[in-house]
């Protein structure tokens, strides 16, 4: 049974075929996006590409369109993102960790959710996607980057990521099901994933379609490939990259955004991700003001994503909104596990969706979960 079987299956006649160029747009989207982490998007294209390369479909659907009684799954990896880098998966792991979920819960997976807008978190949802003959569904649980498997639209909204399956590339497997105690469930794979060597594939997630309608970040598949799209057009124009994304997030979603800084890396404290710190790649970064901004000077805090933005002192963006650095010229974003001395970049602010904004949200993955002693106000009221 094949993708376009389950679609007709569905009754669902408009969908979007995803081809070699849409897959790049969605990447560079998604990992602008991911507001700093996400990991290499290039371990997710290249097994997208792969799948392509095969003749399999990969195909996103709207979430309105899908049945309430059907299961999806997010498939993500989880870990430390160098570590990600230097042992990228074989194509069997995820489709290891799914299986075995089914086994568990003994109900088959009818469709993919990408768990958030990440540079390989949302290309390997894809990519298993066409490996199994299933739908992508345009959604997600953030429109963003977060380092925690709790830190999500479902957790916040009543879904628990239990079970979840953890793998990794010798053919480990560990379900972990804390029922709905989504933090424990995160400290039990956090552990896994360090005992696996750094990195693991989890299935994650299972959601029915009610519940996929219900608690998630609807379209934001969309939104990234749209963020990807200005940015190529932009290039092909010669026009301002980080200008392209903001009129489209305006005129498409009407989604508040700025940009607020432009400036060069004068200064990386980084602690990359060991055991001591779960993995995680944490630190500030301080960038000097150019152009416009001359004479200010920019301090960025990130646990794998941004996290807070000041400048000249004053908080101007605290998490779950949106904070990305992007490359003057080619647009591209600027990871906090690639970011170096020098680079010169925009900083974009990009207001969260209100479905992140919640009280418990809010408590979630807002500025006091992370550690500092900073209360949660909307970035449009910071500016």
């Amino acid at each position: 049974m094949g993708v376009y079987d389950v679609l007709a299956e569905w009754g669902v006649k408009e969908f979007r075929v995803i081809d070699k160029q849409s897959i790049e747009e969605i990447c560079l989207g998604a990992s602008i996006l991911a507001t700093g982490g996400g990991g290499n998007p290039e371990i997710g294209l290249l097994w997208a590409y792969k799948v392509l390369e095969e003749g399999k479909e990969i195909v996103l659907v709207n979430p309105e369109d899908i049945p309430d009684h059907i299961l999806a799954v997010a498939p993500s990896p989880l870990g430390s993102p160098l570590v990600l880098t230097e042992k990228p998966p074989n194509e069997d792991v995820l489709k290891q960790s799914i299986a075995k979920l089914e086994h568990y819960l003994e109900q088959k997976i009818g469709a993919i959710i990408p768990v958030e807008c990440g540079g390989v978190a949302s290309l390997v949802a894809y990519a298993v996607a066409g490996e199994l003959g299933l739908p992508v569904i345009d959604a997600d649980g953030m429109n963003r980057a977060f380092p925690e498997l709790q830190m999500t639209s479902w957790a916040t909204h009543g879904v628990s990521a239990s079970p979840t399956v953890s793998s990794d590339d010798r053919g480990h497997s560990t379900i972990i099901d804390t029922k709905e105690d989504n933090l424990t469930a995160e400290s039990i794979a956090r552990k896994v994933s360090m005992s696996y060597g750094g990195i693991s594939w989890i299935a994650t997630y299972p959601m029915t379609g009610a519940e996929v309608k219900r608690t998630s970040i609807l379209h934001s598949q969309s939104i990234a490939w749209d963020v990807g799209k200005a940015v190529y057009q932009a290039r092909a124009r010669h026009t301002d990259p980080a200008e392209q994304i903001l009129q489209t997030l305006k005129d498409k979603y009407n989604i508040p955004g700025c940009r607020i800084f432009q400036g060069k890396i004068t200064d990386i404290h980084r602690d990359f991700g060991g055991e001591m710190n779960k993995g995680f790649s944490l630190g500030t970064i301080t960038m000097q003001g150019i152009a416009a901004s001359k004479h200010q000077t920019a301090v960025l805090d990130f646990q794998n994503e941004w996290l807070n933005l000041k400048i000249d002192g004053d908080l101007k963006c605290t998490t779950p909104d949106l904070i990305a650095i992007l490359d003057i010229e080619s647009g591209e974003p600027i990871r906090t596990d690639i970011v170096k001395y020098g680079y010169r970049g925009s900083i974009l602010l990009i207001a969260t969706h209100e479905r992140m904004r919640t009280e418990r949200g809010i408590e979630t993955f807002g500025p006091r979960y992370f550690g500092y002693d900073i209360d949660y106000v909307p970035v449009e009221k910071l500016i």
